[in-house]
């Protein structure tokens, strides 16, 4: 199939997508070409149980630690073999464990992937984008269901913008976890459940009713195996493909009376069609996609075997493409831009503080080597670092930085949330410290990294600090360990104030770089 978002990549990109879920850790490999068709490589899958790991602390330890970072370095090796770019997405139980920043850190230095904990709703954003890939629901109006281990995300899209999202934490691992521990099923137990799934579903029907739906796809394993029981209970044969196939209401509910009926595990482990490995879990997950499924009116679901890993491929190449030359119509800077509109960020001043950091940042990297990804953090950072005054003046970076950490900018991993929450943090007021509580989860790199973009913007937003965009082009000449920056103005303006307010925070810069700088101001614009 082509996927007309990736027209614009180049060719024979080559992807590892893996997804640490709550209950297994899935690797997908594939080659995207020239028309953005993508091509499966290689696969490969190892139930964890991750979500069943987290005790009553939500901390994960060093058995789990270990087993996830054997799996991790097996799938490395098999995608450094296809010579790929490995990309590690971590979902709801690294989500939920108070220590899965660390987790992930010290999994980085066991096998050498970078696992990143994506927020629920960039989660959904993601599987999202996978189903659009593999099914022609660019255009209709869907309702998107995926029914994880720890968690169930729900999406509501069209024309490839989601109008609706959310992530309940009602995964079939933890619903197993939390209300059926007993063997055989008690019914008791299984009333608490549906209650409990009922509730949480409520608010979220009364928005999926609200917007309204074409068509309603499942994404996750969960259909799949409901499917396959179904099949197997009507005595017709099981696809050889599920994607596409459909699963009526009729069949579901066929399905969830034969699995609740059978109460005993080794009488579920007959149930025909069942891949054991479910057996403890299916119950669980067949009572959400019920529940949902009476809800929302949904006769009948499409499944999609295109869901997360073949989204993170197409986002990876999004992002290595499309959004590093600040295409307007990506999802993180769309995210970005209406962010600033729901803060009543002042939109004229923030385009030119973002450009003034932009082009610093640009003249800088030759001699400091950062890397790409920073400078579309400090990109966000600019437009956004006036966000706080939504809370009020005093104390804005502050607001800024809480605002922003909190926000789940679509696009965007938890730790990329946070460097562009810290690098607005330090735009104003004192710089960073060692032992700052915000920089707890970035190594030493990172944090001057932090330290230098956010001197960068502190810079940037003095030379407009009257508002009225007098600086034309930043012009930095380095001459060893000092440097000179020539400002090019608007005309024949005065810029004393811009000097004079640069004058007082240049010293931050000097630190973070080990430079010194004077300033420079030329009357007049330079010729085109």
């Amino acid at each position: 199939m082509v996927t007309p978002f990736l027209a614009s990549v180049g060719p024979e990109a080559r992807v590892a997508a893996i997804d640490v879920g709550s209950n297994s850790i899935h690797m997908l490999v594939a080659d995207v070409g020239p028309s953005g068709e993508l091509k499966i490589l290689d696969t490969a899958k190892d139930q964890t149980r991750l979500g069943a790991d987290l005790g009553d602390d939500s901390i994960l330890n060093a058995d789990a630690l270990t087993k996830v970072a054997t799996v991790l370095k097996r799938m490395k090796e098999i995608a450094d073999g296809h010579k790929a770019t490995v990309r590690a997405v971590g979902t709801h139980a690294l989500r939920e464990a108070r220590n899965g920043e660390e987790f992930c850190t010290k999994l980085a230095k066991r096998c050498g992937v970078n696992v990143e904990i994506v927020s629920g709703r960039e989660e959904a954003r993601l599987v999202y984008l996978g189903v659009q890939y593999g099914l022609p629901v660019h255009e209709k109006s869907a309702l998107l269901v995926d029914i994880g281990g720890g968690s169930t995300e729900i999406l509501l899209g069209q024309w490839g913008e989601e109008r609706y999202s959310t992530s309940l934490k009602i995964g079939a691992v933890r619903l197993t976890e939390r209300y059926l521990k007993s063997d055989p099923l008690v019914p008791e137990d299984l009333a608490a459940l549906k209650h409990y799934v009922d509730s949480r579903l409520e608010p979220v029907v009364r928005e999926i009713r609200k917007v309204g739906f074409d068509t309603a796809v499942g994404s996750s394993g969960t259909i799949k195996a409901l499917k396959t029981v179904a099949c197997a209970l009507q005595g017709v044969s099981v696809p050889e493909s599920f994607h596409g196939v459909v699963l009526t209401a009729e069949e579901l509910e066929m399905a969830k009376v034969a699995l609740v009926s059978a109460s005993h595990l080794k009488d579920r482990l007959l149930v025909p069609g069942l891949d054991p490995k479910r057996a403890d879990i299916i119950v669980a997950g067949a009572l959400v996609l019920d529940a949902i499924t009476q809800q929302s009116g949904v006769s009948q679901w499409t499944i999609s075997l295109s869901a997360l890993r073949e989204g993170i491929v197409i986002d990876t190449l999004l992002r290595q493409g499309q959004w590093l030359r600040g295409n307007p119509q990506d999802v993180r800077w769309r995210s970005v831009r209406h962010f600033a509109q729901k803060t009543h960020v002042d939109e004229p001043h923030a385009w030119h503080i973002t450009t003034l950091a932009v082009s610093l940042f640009d003249q800088l990297q030759d001699s400091h080597a950062m890397k790409p990804e920073w400078r579309e953090f400090l990109r966000c950072g600019a437009f956004l670092h006036e966000c706080g005054r939504f809370l009020g003046f005093t104390g804005h970076h502050k607001h800024a930085h809480y605002l922003v950490r909190n926000s789940n900018l679509l696009g965007f991993t938890e730790k990329e949330m946070e460097a562009i929450a810290a690098i607005i943090r330090y735009h104003r007021k004192r710089g960073p410290r060692d032992n700052d509580d915000i920089l707890a989860n970035f190594d030493a790199n990172e944090r001057k990294t932090i330290e230098r973009l956010s001197s960068i913007l502190r810079l940037a937003a003095s030379l407009d600090r009257g508002r009225l965009g007098k600086i034309q082009e930043l012009r930095l000449n380095r001459k060893s360990k000092s440097c000179v920056l020539s400002l090019y103005l608007h005309g024949a303006v005065d810029a004393f104030l811009e000097l004079y307010e640069a004058s007082l925070e240049k010293q931050h810069f000097e630190k973070a770089f080990g430079l010194t700088l004077d300033l420079d101001v030329a009357k007049f614009a330079r010729p085109p």
